[in-house]
């Protein structure tokens, strides 16, 4: 697991780079930019709910399936 500090300069590149891509368009366009940015987190914050859903969805059927299947041993007796 990646430790706070490499986590925060992960966060602070993406930050950087975000300035960089702005900084290669006129000032004019900040606004649509801006509603680029915005549609696109939209965009992948709908993606992944799809599918951890479809994740979901899986599991489900397995336990299910796991649930409906007759053992493959058999009880026996001993007398």
């Amino acid at each position: 697991m990646m430790n706070k500090e490499m986590i925060h300069r992960i966060q602070i590149a993406g930050e950087y780079q975000r300035k960089a891509v702005r900084a290669l368009f006129p000032e004019e366009m900040r606004e649509h930019l801006d509603a680029i940015e915005k549609e696109l987190k939209m965009m992948v914050k709908e993606s992944v709910t799809e599918l951890l859903k479809e994740y979901n969805k899986s599991n489900v059927c397995r336990e299910e399936q796991g649930h409906k299947q007759k053992p493959k041993a058999k009880k026996v007796d001993i007398v």
